[in-house]
């Protein structure tokens, strides 16, 4: 084939190193914005995240539902409990814990029955947002149907009915772990 004109093959070299250049900069001017923009967008939701996790004020609230009464289930509960407690403790967060008991997990809280009466006294002194909840209706029952006095360990709080209490607590924005 003819070589071209001496001109136009420098002209033809200069134009495609500027286009190359021109086009180097239009990706590197385009990327800066699809930066810029995905930043801007994002930065409430790093603002919203930060802003809970210095938010010291609120603490985090968990209840752990027990409602059986096997001896070995209700040690790993109070397991579970008792980590979660440390493990707040040692991240210097404030958090709200219940374990609310009813049925056959209402042993856990009484008197002369509970096989873990010591170390649930233990953990109420040493973890004052931590309380253990027991059941009016199923302590109700109790009496009604086996004759029974329920005598609960000190410190328990009573409520009316452990499932309202659960629906209310998870209203309230309560995290709900089946114990």
């Amino acid at each position: 084939p003819p070589m071209p004109a001496r001109g136009m093959s420098t002209l033809s070299a200069g134009r495609k190193i500027g286009l190359g250049v021109a086009a180097g900069l239009a990706l590197v001017v385009i990327g800066g914005m699809v930066g810029w923009f995905l930043h801007q967008s994002r930065a409430p939701q790093d603002a919203a995240v930060a802003q809970v996790m210095s938010n010291s004020e609120e603490p985090t609230k968990v209840l752990f539902h027990v409602s059986d009464g096997n001896a070995e289930h209700l040690k790993t509960v109070l397991d579970e409990v008792e980590n979660l407690m440390k493990f707040y403790r040692q991240t210097h967060q404030q958090a709200r814990v219940e374990v609310i008991t009813n049925g056959e997990g209402l042993g856990l809280l009484l008197a002369g029955i509970s096989p873990y009466a010591e170390r649930i006294q233990k953990m109420q002194k040493e973890y004052h947002s931590l309380t253990f909840v027991a059941c009016q209706n199923t302590i109700e029952r109790y009496q009604e149907e086996l004759g029974l006095m329920a005598k609960l360990l000190p410190g328990v709080v009573v409520i009316d009915s452990g499932v309202a209490q659960i629906m209310r607590r998870q209203h309230q924005g309560w995290a709900y772990i089946q114990g």
